[in-house]
This record gives C-alpha cells, structure tokens and sequence, in this order.
C-alpha cells in the first residue's frame, strides 16, 4: 500500500521528516528518532521518508530482530551489505559483513584489544558511510531499534556524533515503551519524532477509505476502541469488511490481538500450519526450508498457502523469501501456540538449519528451544555461536551464549564428558566478560573455573584463568596476593603434569610483571628468576612468541632508574624473538624500549629510534597502535621544543585512548602534560582519587605548576607540611624530578638535600618516563636547582653546564633554553651576591641590596656558621666549643623512658624486617625514619661509656647560651638591617640542634 494513503494525518510528522532530508542534502548531517507504540506507524514514516529522498539518494535499510539467533551488529551487516562495497574494501568493519569462520577453537583477544577492535570497526563503517555520502546523500535506514542488541546501539552512537560536514541521515524507529537505556540515550542525541494516536476526524477518514462509505458511521467506534492507533484501526476496518455487510457485523473486538485472532480464524487451518512456522523461524524465510520442515507437503502447496495469506494481508516479502507483515501478526501467533507444537517447530528448525550456511546462533536458538532431546547439540552450537560473536566483537551476546550452554550442561551434571569442558567453557565466559569490560564479572568467573579446574585436575585451564585474572590489572595488594598464589599453584601443577612449556612460560612471565609492576614494586631476586625461568622455558619450546614474551618480562624485571646499558641487549634478545615470531606489536614495542634507554643515556640515537616506533605504531593498523603513535610524537615534539604541537597531540591522543579503553590514556596525558609545563603549557586538571597510589603525592603535583610559574607564595601553600616520604620513588625518577622543581623554589633545606642526594648517583643521565611518555629534562639540570638553592653556587653551575650540553646533545631544545635561563640567574645572584663576612674585626653584611657593618660578636659567628652549613643541622656544642663547663642535674631520660624508647627500638627492627622481606620501600623508609629519630634521641641523652646525660649540664647551657647571643645580634640588626633582622629570623631554626633554611633560595658570600 502507498504509504500516503496510510499516513492519514501525518503530515506535520513528514514535513519534518522532509526537513532533515533537506539539511543533510547541504551538507549538515542529521540523526532522527521516530518512537511510538507498536502499530502507531512508525515504519510507514519511514517508507514515506525514503520514498520522499527519491532516486538522488542512496538508501541504506537494517532492520533489528528479537529472537536470540540474531548476530551481532545485525542492522548493520545489512546496511553495509546494501552498500555493495566489497568486504576486502570495508577494512575492519568486514568483520560485520563476512561470517567468521567457525573452526571449534577460541577466540583469542586481550581486554583492552577488545576495545581497541571495536572503536576500529566504528571507524570503518564511518568511513565507509562517508565516502558514500561523498558521492551521493545516504539515508540509513533502521527499524525495530528496541530489538537492537548494545554494541548495535553503540556503533549507531558513534555514527551520530560524527554527522557534522556530511551527507547523512540516520533514521531510526522504536516502540518508546520498550526502549532499553541505552537506546535512549542514544535517542536522546537524535531530532525526536513520537507518534501519538489519530483524532477521530482522521480515523473516520482511514475507515472510509478502507470500507467505503459505512466507514463514516463506524468511525467514531473504532476511533474509541483503536485509541487512533492506525493498524488497528486498519485491521479492525478490514475485519469488518470480511465480515459482511454492517447489520452481520459482530461487536467490534476490544483489542488489537483479539482484532488479529479474528482475522487470522478466517484463514485456512492449513494455512495457519503453514504460518505458525514462518511465525518461529523469524523474520525473511525462505520457501525450501519452509517445506523441509513441514509447512507444507511441496513447493506447489506451500506457495498456494501464502498466496491465501497475502490476499489476506498476513503475509508480505519476495515470493520466495515470504515474512508476516506486521510483527504484530507474528507476536499473536506466537502467543497462541501451545509448547508442544513450539517445541516441535524449533526442534525441525534447529535440524534444518544445521546443514545450511549461516548463524550458529540462529541454529542454537531454536536447539535450546527445543529441550532436552537435542541438549548436547544445543551445547555445541551455542559454544559455536559464542565464538562467532567474540569474532565479530559481539562480546555481550557472546557471554550470553557460553551462559546458556553452561546452564544446558548444569541440567544434565558437571560429569557429564562434554568437549568442550565445563571449567574451558567457564574461561571463556570470563573473557568474554573481559572483552565486554566487566572486570569484576570477570574475575568472578575466572575464579569459579579455577575450583572447576581443580576439580577437574586441569592444570591447563587453572593456567588460563591465573593469566587471565593477571590481565585483567589489580590495585589491591590482597587481590594481588591472591593471584600471585594462582599463578604459582598453575606453575606447580603444569610442572608436575609435565604441562605446555610455552604456557609455563606464560605463566613465570606474568609472576614477573605482577611483582615488578605492582604499586608496591618488588625489585629484589624473585622478579629477575620468575622471568628467567620464562625465558628458559620458551627457549625449550622453541616458541618464539612465548620468547618474545618472556623477554619483555625480562626486561621490565630490571627495569630500574640507571639500567639503560643493562637493559639494552634484553631489548635486542626481544626484537629478535618477536621478528621470528612476526608479531608487529611487540617488534614496535622493541624499539619503543630502545628509544627510551637510549635516551636515558642520552644517545641522540633515541631520537631515530622513538621514529622508528612511531611509524612501525602507525602501520599495525588498529587504534591502540595510532595512540601509542600519537603519545609518542607528543614526546618527540616535546624534546625538539615545540611545545604548543606536543599539547595537541596530546590531547587527540587523550580523546583516542579514552574512546578505545586503554587503562593507561589518562595517566599518559598526565605525565606529558606535567613535562610541558616548564615549556609553558598549563598544567592538566590535577584531581586525584585517593585511591589513586600517587593519592599521597598531591600536594607537590599541586605546587608543581605554581612553582615552575614563580608563584611562590602559592606554592607553599598548596605544598603544606609535605614530607619527603611521600614522593613516589617506586615511579622512577618522574617523582624526584617534581620534587626537584618544588622544593628548589618553596621546600626546606632539609628537603632538598634528601632530592639532591637521591637524584646525584644519576648524573648524566636524564628523566624518561616508561616507554618515552613524557620527558623531564637531564637529571643535573635538576640537580643544578637543588644545589642553587642550597647556595652551593659552585655545585649549581657546574650542574647546569653539565645539563645544558646533555640537552644539547639530545636535541632538546625547548630544555637547553631553559638551563641556559638557569645559569644567567645564577652568573646574576653571584654578581650581586649576599654577604656575610667577617673583614679586620668588623662584618660586612650586605641583603636585598642593603649594606652595613657591625662590629665582631658571637652572635654574628653563630649566624655565619648556620649560613655556611647550607642546610644541615649545627649542634649547639659545635657553636660554643669547649667554653662551657660540665654541670650535674637529673638525668635528660629516666630508666622508664630509656626502657620504652629501646623496646620501640625492636619493634621497629622486626617491622623493617618484614618490610624489607615484601619489597615495601616507602613503609621501609618512614620506619627507618622513625629509628634514627629514637637514636638521635637516645645518643643525646647519654654520654661517653653510656653515661646518662643530665638536665642542666653543657648541652642544655650551651643552647641556652647560643639562643641568647643570636637573638642578641638580631635585635641589634633590627635597628641598623631590618629586612636582614627579618629574614634570619625567618629562616633560622634554634634548639639543641640549629639549622638555617630559608623558605625561598638565597645565595650567600661568607669569605
């Protein structure tokens, strides 16, 4: 029927539909959802809406299916099958098109490949639709959208958010009352059109129009019974009709289903046989299967028969491919079949459709349907049908399908000898659910395959689910506990077995890399022999995958700040084995390494080599490799200073990484942004999770930026009482370089000596992150600030030069300017140097541009010490020497005391016992921290032979003596020097022990 006539009343709803076909055809592509209940006329809008687009168009039609045999993306293998592109033109989205090829075997896909997989096929179907639009304005087509299945509905998102500039529509219809979540926030992006029911002037007019004249009397009572519902209105009309004339019609029928039962009644019980099959089997079916299972005796009967049916208006579709013409029809006959002739139908459908090509889920569907005769085969399909959604990344209906083949083997008995096995089965579910990012339902099913696999004495599968709660990355030291025991317990178990050495190997390298990157790092023997017993396993089995693998384990296993040169021919043993191997991924990775040892060193060489990668990172050919490309060009441009370029690429590949899932896109862009700051660049937003392991490091990666920007005053603010033991050192060198940055502008002395000593054994070497992340500039420019700071002018300059040629060599321009900037400051604080010195008798001092002279104190001596000890602690016996007599007193600690400080003492030597056993180097440092305090103290309080010293003897005399001779001078300085009375007071510290430390860097000339 013409879709003008049944669209009586629709003409504001086509106008705006003809609207979107106008805009798209400019150039401004357009998303329109069309939603009402069932029967409303949503598909007829969209008939007269391609009709309306006319041959200038292309149109592109996908219709959703509700029965469990549908594969997945199954609107959109028929949109990219109407396009007739051929499948080897679609690039990745020729996964939607071709069927996978059905081999019995698994199918192997990391989590985050998963990801990575999806947005590609995204990207090709956009690409494909957009150079299609390019010719020709597309309108696509997709009906029955509340039958869609997630990744449908993502894709379809996708799509809509890359409308702008082009020549395409997206049209879609759904019934609103069964419209899941995401279809309606998917909606909600779209131009909304709802249909509502007719007025009772437009259903008198669709009567009239199908009964004749009567249809005015009869209007107004199919308008109260339809709701203006156009199908049933129609339906009940020609109900009417085939009813006779008006005084034989019965009583108009209450509902839409009672409307269709009437109708239906009135055809043959033959043809009902024949129509309650095609009802099952779903969809376009065509004639040979509906002969094979019994809709009919021949082809002869069985086209008489859906001839009745479409004079009756059931039946529409191609002669050959007939379907129910409404899914109304079908949802009515199928609610009126008993279970025993249902059961029947799928069972001969199940048979039938075995030995065509096509779904193993559509088979599966109607196996599972058709009980326990069939069981075993309803097990082997579905496992099928899950494996070919894992192939064409319907990973959410693939853990549907290996949940019902599952709950098919749970009927009969876990001991029932399925193949493939129930704790098999249950490792695929769980990478299904990895695959599909649900970690947590992942980890649930890995573990309940573990005690399947126990049970089943299968080392090999007890294997597979340690790796893949390994992949699945962890947080909590419990949890990670928990997997290093299952990856030992497999290890043990396919040792004994005499188990895949190749899987053994799988396994040491994953003990490896969960020791050496868990937010505790281990560093000690454990993660170096794990992952050489990885390499030697795979070097038995003559596996150079395996190999390659074990040698990245290898690799990160000694992966520490100073081990570029060690680290080099690990690198070159992997590159070997991946190209053997002819894994791309892990051959880009190779060089990935290279670059960023190399560059550790400051070989220029790296430079070459982090190109190398880059383009090896852009011909792998999904988008995991463009965002290892984009990262990384990031770096490069960083190191040739050009800034602005480095914080664009970081952004793009920030946005590409989130789209994609990788774990590590944020914590990337954080790094790189961090290291572009000094260039000039704003900072990223610097919110962290507490749960985050640099959660502890806030308050320095707060002052980072407003130090690096001179705002000091801001920056100690933001800094606080930081203590030092809270830089992250498990994280390399990046840690100490930001406190480098801070605590050379705001920190205190003490903690800049605690930076410069941790970052001195690494001279000449400069800060790279992981695989070339980021880059933080040469490790002396760091220490050249430090020890500027500290007023060790000397040390400063010759760290900058030192610097500026290591920068100068790499090339790393934006990095040389910047220490060149340093040595001008420093050449400048020398030239107008602070001085406190003694001359003849009389001290020169001289600060903020202010001189005077003061005559000899000690005092002033006492200052000039503090000064000169650049930061670290002056015992007051050092300051009066030996002029203070000895004098009694009580004892500074009472036996009591002395008692509690040395049984904290113990505790605390077992507890950095059990520290160092676990690799915990921040609890090691805070409790060493703690010792030495409790020494400090007791050292103190005791003289020579371990005699107690008492209250009141030289040290107390002496502080007192050195305090009051200080505050002396400084009330002398407050009348001749106030802004240095001011300063020192500030920054000078008195007690037992006195320490000067100013808050900002100052420079002094002391002789």
């Amino acid at each position: 029927m013409n879709p003008r006539v049944r669209l009586v009343g629709r003409e504001p709803v086509l106008a705006a539909a003809t609207a979107v076909l106008r805009d798209a055809a400019s150039g401004h592509g357009q998303f329109l959802m069309i939603s009402g209940e069932a029967g409303i006329g949503k598909t007829a809008v969209l008939a007269a809406l391609t009709d309306d687009a006319g041959p200038d168009w292309t149109v592109l039609r996908g219709v959703c299916w509700d029965r469990p045999g549908a594969p997945p993306y199954w609107p959109w293998t028929q949109v990219l099958r109407a396009t007739c592109v051929p499948p080897a033109d679609l690039g990745e989205a020729r996964r939607l098109v071709e069927p996978p090829a059905s081999d019995g075997r698994g199918v192997a896909m990391a989590p985050g490949a998963a990801a990575d997989a999806e947005f590609s096929v995204f990207e090709a179907v956009a690409q494909c639709l957009s150079a299609l639009a390019a010719e020709r304005p597309i309108l696509v087509v997709l009906d029955d959208l509340h039958w869609a299945d997630a990744a449908s509905l993502r894709l379809l998102g996708f799509l809509a958010r890359a409308l702008a500039g082009s020549r395409l529509v997206l049209a879609g219809a759904y019934r609103d009352a069964e419209a899941s979540d995401d279809l309606l926030a998917v909606s909600a992006t779209a131009q909304h059109l709802r249909l509502g029911g007719l007025g009772a002037e437009q259903v008198r007019e669709l009567v009239t129009s199908i009964v004749g004249p009567d249809g005015s009397e009869l209007g107004d009572q199919v308008w109260e019974r339809s709701g203006g519902n156009p199908f049933f209105v129609g339906e009940l009309a020609r109900l009417m009709v085939a009813q006779g004339t008006p005084d034989q019609r019965p009583p108009i029928p209450a509902g839409i289903a009672e409307t269709l039962r009437r109708r239906l009644a009135r055809l043959s019980t033959d043809c009902i046989h024949m129509l309650e099959r095609v009802a099952v089997a779903g969809g376009e079916v065509d004639t040979e299967l509906l002969v094979r299972i019994g809709a009919a005796g021949n082809e002869t009967e069985l086209n008489s028969l859906l001839d009745e049916a479409r004079r009756a208006g059931v039946v529409a579709g191609e002669p050959d491919r007939p379907r129910l013409a409404h899914d109304l029809y079908r949802e009515t006959i199928l609610g009126s079949l008993s279970a025993m002739t249902r059961t029947e139908i799928d069972l001969a459908l199940g048979v039938a459709l075995q030995d065509r090509p096509g779904s193993a889920a559509r088979v599966a569907a109607h196996l599972l349907a058709a009980g326990s005769q069939v069981r075993r085969k309803a097990v082997e399909y579905s496992v099928i049908a899950a494996r070919e959604a894992s192939a064409r990344l319907g990973h959410d209906d693939a853990c549907g399908h290996y949940r019902r083949a599952l709950q098919m083997i749970d009927v009969e008995g876990p001991d029932v000898p399925w193949d493939p096995s129930r704790p098999a089965l249950l490792v695929e579910l769980a990478d299904a659910h990895a695959r599909a990012g649900r970690g947590d339902e992942a980890r649930t099913q890995y573990l309940a395959a573990a005690a399947s696999a126990r049970t089943a004495d299968d080392a090999t599968v007890l294997a597979r689910t340690a790796l893949g709660i390994e992949s699945l990355g962890q947080r909590s030291g419990a949890r990670r506990a928990d997997v290093l025991d299952l990856l030992e317990e497999a290890a043990a178990r396919l040792q004994v077995v005499d188990g895949s050495l190749s899987l053994q190997s799988r396994v040491y390298g994953a003990t490896a890399r969960m020791l050496r990157h868990g937010s505790i790092a281990v560093l000690d023997e454990t993660v170096t022999t794990a992952a050489e017993r990885a390499v030697e396993l795979a070097a038995a089995a003559g596996d150079s995958q395996a190999l390659a693998e074990a040698r990245l384990a290898q690799h990160d296993s000694q992966w520490t700040p100073g081990t570029a040169r060690r680290r080099l021919p690990l690198i070159d043993a992997m590159l070997d084995a991946a190209t053997a191997a002819h894994d791309a991924d892990l051959v880009a990775q190779a060089h990935q390494l290279r670059a960023a040892a190399l560059l550790e060193l400051g070989d220029p060489a790296g430079r070459d080599e982090l190109l190398t990668y880059i383009t090896l990172a852009e011909r792998l050919g999904h988008a995991r490799g463009r965002w290892g490309a984009l990262t990384r060009r990031a770096t490069f441009a960083q190191l040739a200073g050009h800034a602005d370029e480095a914080a664009r690429l970081g952004e793009e590949a920030l946005e590409l990484g989130l789209a994609i899932g990788v774990p590590d896109a944020i914590g990337c862009f954080c790094t790189s942004r961090w290291s572009l700051v000094a260039l000039g660049v704003p900072e990223p937003p610097s919110e962290l999770d507490p749960a985050d392991p640099l959660w502890p490091m806030f308050p320095l990666l707060a002052a980072w930026p407003l130090a690096v920007r001179g705002e000091l005053d801001a920056a100690a603010v933001a800094l606080g009482d930081f203590s030092v033991l809270d830089v992250a050192v498990w994280t390399g060198l990046e840690g100490l370089a930001a406190a480098a940055v801070v605590f050379s502008a705001v920190g205190t002395t003490a903690q800049r000596v605690w930076t410069y000593d941790r970052l001195r054994p690494y001279a000449g070497t400069h800060v790279v992150v992981g695989g070339c992340a980021s880059y933080h500039a040469a490790v002396d420019h760091h220490l050249g600030t430090l020890a500027a700071a500290l007023g060790d002018t000397d040390s400063a300059e010759k760290h900058f030069r030192s610097a500026l040629a290591l920068h100068e060599r790499l090339g790393a321009a934006g990095w040389a300017r910047i220490t060149e900037q340093e040595l001008a400051a420093l050449a400048s604080s020398v030239a107008s140097d602070n001085e406190f010195r003694p001359a003849n008798g009389i001290w020169q001092l001289a600060y903020d541009g202010v001189q005077v002279q003061l005559p000899d104190s000690k005092g002033l001596g006492d200052l000039a010490v503090l000064i000169g000890a650049q930061g670290n602690d002056v015992h007051v016996s050092a300051l009066v020497g030996s002029e203070m007599p000895r004098a009694g007193g009580d004892p500074i600690l009472d036996a009591t005391a002395k008692a509690q400080y040395k049984s904290r003492l113990a505790d605390l030597a077992e507890q950095l016992d059990q520290a160092d056993a676990y690799g915990d180097a921040a609890r090691a440092e805070k409790l060493s921290a703690e010792r030495d305090a409790l020494v400090h103290e007791l050292s103190a309080a005791t003289g020579l032979g371990g005699r107690a010293r008492r209250l009141g003897d030289e040290t107390e005399r002496a502080r007192k003596t050195v305090s009051a001779r200080v505050r002396d001078t400084l009330s002398k300085l407050d009348q001749s020097h106030p802004a240095l009375a001011a300063h020192l007071r500030a920054s000078v510290q008195l007690g037992t022990t006195c320490t000067y430390s100013p808050t900002h860097p100052t420079t002094w000339r002391l002789s």
